[in-house]
């Protein structure tokens, strides 16, 4: 058994492997590793399930947001725009001339 423990790899490790593994695939021997780890250790495969949360989350969400950025373009207000638009042609006229 205590073979078996020294092989697999340790909570930490398995935290980073989880995070690679959603952006690349992992080699097998990895991955094999991983499962054994996480078919033991309750807290890791709970990890994994937040993660895999998070993602799905993010995915749907993220879709929506940049959607509604797309959509509704912040900008100034007409008064606003008028407001710095006399002040910069009123910068842009020469001094009156004593």
């Amino acid at each position: 058994m205590n073979w078996l423990l020294r092989m697999l790899p340790t909570c930490r490790d398995v935290t980073r492997l989880l995070s690679d593994s959603m952006d690349r695939p992992l080699p097998l021997h990895a991955r094999i590793r991983l499962n054994l780890h996480l078919r033991m250790c309750v807290l890791c495969e709970r990890y994994k399930h937040q993660l895999l949360l998070l993602r799905d989350v993010l995915r749907k969400d993220g879709a929506r947001l940049a959607e509604a950025d797309r959509l509704e373009k912040p900008g100034l207000s007409a008064e606003a725009r008028d407001r710095i638009r006399r002040a910069i042609e009123s910068s842009r006229t020469p001094p009156p001339n004593p």
